[in-house]
């Protein structure tokens, strides 16, 4: 059976690495005293295959075909970066750095967790340890937008740096024998995704010196970074640094991916949330043009009998207080193109790109009890839609609850002739809340993109 690899022979393989000896020939020795072969390689700095990294229990492997982040990538540097402006509003700043400043403790450096004053200054807050539903509300936006499950994730923490503070170049990955101190069977840090919580009054800046690249820090602006190249090999054009603070404070809150997974089933996502943004929140009130809610109104009243019960598929719509949750009534063919046309340059130029009717529903009336299931719509067909609210007969407003691009939750509620647009493939989207009131009636009209 090999032999585990002793902290002396940890300190021998060092202390080689830095006299610059060849890592194969060390490699050699290390085998020959019987060392397992996967530790020494990762001892000495080896990338390994999946096939090769040992397998203690059974992980998911973090796939990038699986995902794809919500952000235009930086251009022109070797490395996958992105600069996300207004990802957290001020309020969530501001209570984030009082979190922080509660429970701060010296900021460590990965080789034996210890505290080096001579190359990082700052202090840490281990915000994911904090049982705070706000945190979890947080690393479920962090997750959700990276788009990689949080079981690959570590917990979120929180540095602060006073002036003169910072920490001098140094890479998320992991480093010779740090990866053997820190694996725990889930590899190497593939994503960081760190948040500037408040302007710094000068200094602080976050500088890639080999990509000759430097970010200013901007309360709520998110930075993400692949650590790793495109065949999961180290970048080492990722090395960074915290510049000093000179003048003020700095505070950020960092949350690392691994990968590896010991506790995700081998699935793959709803990727819907990945296809392209169109607009900078992603939903937007609008009223609809007057006479055509009348025309519409008109139309309802002389056809009031026509609803039939609509069973609708996967079972999105349920109540437990009726049988059949929602009702359709058809609309004619000249009034749904008179819908489409009416809306569609509004709708252009808020998704600032051509557009190509798809689909207008028929009204749907939301029965007693309703409750309509979150969920993202068609991807290939219902991209940018309007909601069209026509009546409402109700004890309680509905709302709809609509996330955002940076998946805050918000609740959106309409009155009659009141349109929502919103990008229906992207967000999710629904009416969990059981509806309090007899009958909630809406048109929904859908478009995609021309290309």
């Amino acid at each position: 059976m090999p032999k585990e690899l002793t902290q002396d022979w940890l300190d021998w393989i060092f202390e080689n690495i830095q006299r610059g000896c060849d890592r194969k020939e060390l490699l050699d020795i290390l085998l020959k005293e019987g060392f397992d072969p996967q530790l020494c390689k990762i001892a000495l700095g080896y990338e390994l295959s999946k096939n090769e990294i040992k397998n203690k229990q059974e992980k998911v492997f973090l796939n990038p075909k699986n995902f794809s982040i919500s952000a235009d990538q930086i251009r022109d540097v070797s490395a996958e970066i992105y600069e996300i402006e207004g990802f957290l509003n001020d309020d969530e700043c501001n209570l984030l750095i009082n979190k922080i400043k509660s429970k701060l403790r010296p900021s460590t450096i990965a080789t034996s967790g210890i505290y080096d004053d001579s190359f990082r200054t700052s202090s840490t807050c281990d915000l994911g340890n904090l049982e705070d539903l706000f945190m979890q509300e947080i690393d479920r936006r962090l997750c959700n937008f990276i788009g990689i499950d949080s079981s690959f994730g570590e917990i979120v923490q929180g540095q602060h740096y006073l002036e003169n503070q910072e920490f001098k170049a140094h890479t998320d990955y992991f480093e010779g024998t740090q990866l053997l101190e820190h694996d725990g069977g889930r590899g190497q840090r593939t994503y960081t995704f760190m948040i500037y919580l408040n302007d710094v009054i000068e200094g602080g800046e976050t500088e890639f010196p080999k990509l000759n690249k430097s970010f200013i820090p901007k309360k709520g602006t998110a930075l993400i970074w692949n650590n790793l190249n495109e065949d999961g090999s180290l970048n080492s054009n990722t090395i960074h640094q915290a510049h000093p603070v000179l003048k003020g404070e700095k505070t950020v809150i960092t949350k690392w991916f691994r990968q590896a997974s010991l506790t995700l089933d081998d699935k793959t996502d709803d990727l819907n949330k990945h296809i392209q943004t169109y607009t900078d929140e992603g939903f937007k009130k609008e009223q609809l043009d007057a006479d055509l809610f009348n025309e519409i109104k008109e139309y309802l009243a002389l056809h009031k009998d026509d609803f039939y019960d609509e069973f609708v598929e996967g079972n999105f719509i349920q109540s437990d207080k009726v049988d059949v949750p929602s009702r359709l009534f058809e609309l004619s063919d000249e009034l749904k193109n008179k819908i489409h046309n009416s809306l569609q340059k509004p709708m252009e130029a808020w998704s600032k790109t051509k557009l190509e009717p798809t689909f207008v529903y028929g009204i749907r009336d939301y029965k007693k009890g309703a409750v309509l299931i979150p969920h993202r719509d068609r991807n290939e067909t219902h991209i940018i839609s309007a909601i069209i609210n026509i009546d409402k007969k109700v004890e309680k407003d509905w709302p709809l609850e609509i996330d955002d691009h940076f998946y805050r939750r918000h609740e959106v509620f309409l009155e009659p002739g009141e349109v929502l647009f919103y990008e229906s493939a992207r967000l999710l989207h629904g009416r969990p809340a059981p509806l309090k009131g007899e009958s909630y009636s809406n048109i929904f009209c859908h478009y995609m993109p021309k290309h």
